[in-house]
């Protein structure tokens, strides 16, 4: 993106739940159940800006022979990853856009769709952060993650805020004082 800077740092086994760190977006995969989720992103938002997040991604489902791939595990990371930025589904109808925010299931290593950003999304990410303040832009930290729920801190899920059709949902905690955390999971579609 030309309006982000994000230095990428290996995480460390100290934040195996994948907490969130103030000015970071944390980026966690582990064996987190049988919970239905194939990832999800958590963003905590002061005012109008987004002050740090987190992103799972559930290898309980990706050892299963329908998601096994490393093209599919890279599309659902990438797009938790672009909601934590504040990037919107393209499309939930299952056709790919060639961009990580639609909701194309890649079936192969070689089935490389939708893996990555689109010129839509980095145009999106200009309109969002075109202020440039010292707010703007977090660190992406990688690591490693483990068995953990849904909710945040405190255990709370939060409340359904909108629902995609093809297997996305949105929940919304209100932390008062102006701080809202969202989640976006990814489900794990039935049948698939």
């Amino acid at each position: 993106s030309t309006v982000l800077d994000t230095a990428l740092q290996p995480g460390t086994a100290k934040n195996r739940q994948c907490r969130p760190t103030a000015g970071t977006v944390q980026v966690c995969n582990g064996t987190y159940g049988n919970n239905g989720w194939l990832g999800l992103a958590q963003i905590w938002i002061s005012g109008s800006h987004i002050t740090q997040g987190a992103v799972k991604v559930n290898d309980t489902y990706f050892a299963l022979a329908q998601y096994n791939n490393s093209s599919e595990k890279q599309h659902v990371m990438c797009q938790e990853v672009g909601h934590t930025f504040g990037l919107a589904h393209q499309d939930e109808s299952g056709i790919s856009l060639n961009t990580c925010m639609d909701y194309y299931h890649n079936t192969s290593n070689s089935d490389t769709k939708s893996t990555h950003p689109n010129q839509h999304d980095y145009d999106e990410l200009v309109a969002i952060y075109s202020h440039l303040d010292a707010a703007a832009a977090a660190a992406v930290v990688v690591g490693g993650g483990a068995a953990g729920g849904l909710g945040d801190a405190n255990g709370d899920d939060g409340t359904p805020a909108g629902a995609s059709p093809a297997g996305g949902s949105w929940y919304a905690e209100d932390l008062g004082h102006g701080r809202i955390v969202l989640t976006h999971v990814f489900w794990a579609p039935a049948g698939r």
